[in-house]
């Protein structure tokens, strides 16, 4: 298992690099579709590459104007559903640029070996949505 948990921790860390550089393309490159993600009881379906992004960007937007600088995640938990197949808790954290936290949560994926390389299926973001919910500044709100 430690293998595969060092395969997924460079999974997750090429993610956040991707989300540190603000890059919505680079972020859904990390991602095979049709893809779910679920948020306040509901499922948000992505059918491309393309249409991930584009709702990528609006979030990322969403992080500047909340000060987002850099964004941290580490891997809580993993559970090997098949050889090719993973399910991942993880912990994720976001801070200004003074390194003063903003905001953290718990979020789970499930991801799948393709070619060779992890790509996410489905993400339960349902932990960001209460965290930024808490802090009175709500995601898409």
């Amino acid at each position: 298992m430690s293998d595969l948990k060092a395969e997924l921790d460079a999974w997750c860390q090429s993610y956040v690099a991707a989300f540190n550089d603000e890059d919505a393309d680079a972020i859904a490159a990390h991602w095979t579709f049709p893809a779910v993600t679920t948020q306040k009881g509901r499922s948000f379906a992505f059918k491309s590459e393309e249409h991930f992004a584009e709702n990528t960007g609006l979030l990322l937007g969403f992080y500047r104007a909340h000060r987002v600088h850099r964004v941290e995640r580490r891997i809580q938990d993993v559970l090997a559903l098949h050889q090719n197949a993973v399910s991942m808790t993880v912990a994720d954290a976001m801070f200004t640029e003074d390194g003063t936290e903003i905001v953290h949560w718990q979020a789970a994926y499930v991801l799948q070996r393709i070619d060779g390389q992890w790509k996410a299926v489905m993400a339960v973001a349902d932990g960001e949505t209460d965290a930024w919910a808490a802090r009175g500044t709500p995601l898409g709100g």
